[in-house]
């Protein structure tokens, strides 16, 4: 659902753009996806701003304030600029959205499944289901207070498991129903 939400939050014009936003303002009526977006928006606000002004900054185009010369940002870059930050806030959301409603051995378990077609490729997506299980354990044990937190190193074990057992799901009739949600999504958005 997330990956249909995320092409149709790239491919829209701006009308669609805002029923998507308007779509994913009721999301945050709940405060489980409040908190999810504002850590999520917390931790890229700096992604945010750099895009923005390197959108400003480096596209040609009408100088802003003409009086600064070669150093004035652009009125199409400050456009450029604003638009993909706008998409990336609707990303995030979404983004939150999924992580207030999915479980962390859930989100593992689908990229485990989606991933099947790879391993024709060589993709070993068991060690990808381990390796993602890790990381994110680890990243939620790793959080800092302040950044310098990240510089203390603590030499005592982890405590984490040997062994990431992941529980498995079957398919349910709401799994397609969910997917064609995303396709119709996707294919409104398009037209």
């Amino acid at each position: 659902m997330w990956g249909g939400w995320a092409v149709a939050v790239e491919v829209a014009l701006p009308v669609p753009l805002t029923l998507l936003a308007v779509a994913l303002a009721t999301a945050f009526l709940f405060s489980a996806v409040r908190a999810h977006a504002y850590r999520l928006l917390r931790r890229t606000r700096w992604l945010l701003l750099v895009l923005f002004v390197a959108y400003a900054l480096s596209l040609p185009g009408t100088p802003l304030l003409p009086a600064w010369g070669w150093a004035s940002p652009t009125v199409e870059g400050v456009e450029a600029g604003a638009w993909r930050g706008v998409r990336l806030l609707l990303l995030l959301g979404g983004l939150a959205v999924l992580l207030a409603t999915t479980e962390r051995w859930q989100l593992i378990h689908g990229l485990y499944v989606l991933a099947r077609p790879l391993t024709w490729l060589g993709f070993d997506r068991r060690a990808f289901a381990v390796r993602l299980g890790l990381v994110l354990d680890y990243a939620e044990a790793a959080r800092p207070r302040s950044w310098r937190d990240l510089f203390d190193v603590a030499g005592e074990d982890s405590g984490q498991p040997e062994r990431l057992v992941l529980p498995g799901q079957n398919w349910q009739i709401r799994d397609s129903l969910v997917i064609l949600a995303a396709l119709l999504l996707l294919g409104v958005v398009w037209a």
